[in-house]
Formats: structure tokens, sequence, C-alpha cells
């Protein structure tokens, strides 16, 4: 597997599982937090990183998905509205005739 190919995969998994996260009350989501920087600590030391590299690498994994699931929050929130500096969708070259977005 190529490093991009890994990388890619990666940010796939980190995401999926902080839109799990999004859907659990804050009061739920320190034991899954403490898992991840767990996991992430091991592998880290796994590929060689000393134990306190690979608590600074995990932690700031946490911090990353804490940041994820806030994003992911205020998207889905119900009084979310565009703000003034985003760019409105832009339909899709092949679309003639239709209203709808393709991402």
């Amino acid at each position: 597997m190529s490093v991009g190919a890994a990388l890619e995969q990666l940010l796939r998994l980190i995401y999926r599982r902080a839109m799990k996260l999004a859907m659990l009350p804050e009061d739920e989501r320190d034991s899954h937090y403490d898992h991840i920087r767990l996991s992430c600590c091991a592998a880290a030391e796994h590929i060689g990183q000393d134990p306190d590299r690979a608590a600074i690498t995990a932690n700031d994994m946490v911090e990353f998905v804490r940041a994820l699931v806030g994003i992911i929050e205020m998207g889905s929130a119900p009084d979310h509205e565009p703000s003034a500096d985003q760019r409105p969708p832009v339909p899709h070259l092949g679309d003639q005739g239709t209203d709808t977005t393709r991402i």
C-alpha cells in the first residue's frame, strides 16, 4: 500500500470515528477518546517513536478528533446557515437543467 493510500484510508477512518462520536452525548465521549489515545500511542511506539514522543502524537490525534467532532456538530446544528464568506455550491458541469450539486 502506498503512503498516499494509507493516509487516505486513515483519514476516512478518523472521519467515521468522529461522526460516531458526534452522535454520542458529550459525557459518553471521554472513554472513546481514551481508547483513541491508547491505540495511537501503541501504534506510534510500534513504528519506533520513543514513549514520550508517542504520547505527544497520541494527544495530538485526540485533539484533532475532538476538533473534527466540533466541526461536525457545528455543521449539523439545526440553526446552521452558511456564513457570508461561504460560496454557494457549484453545479457539476454534466448537470443540465437540474439544480443538484454533486460532490
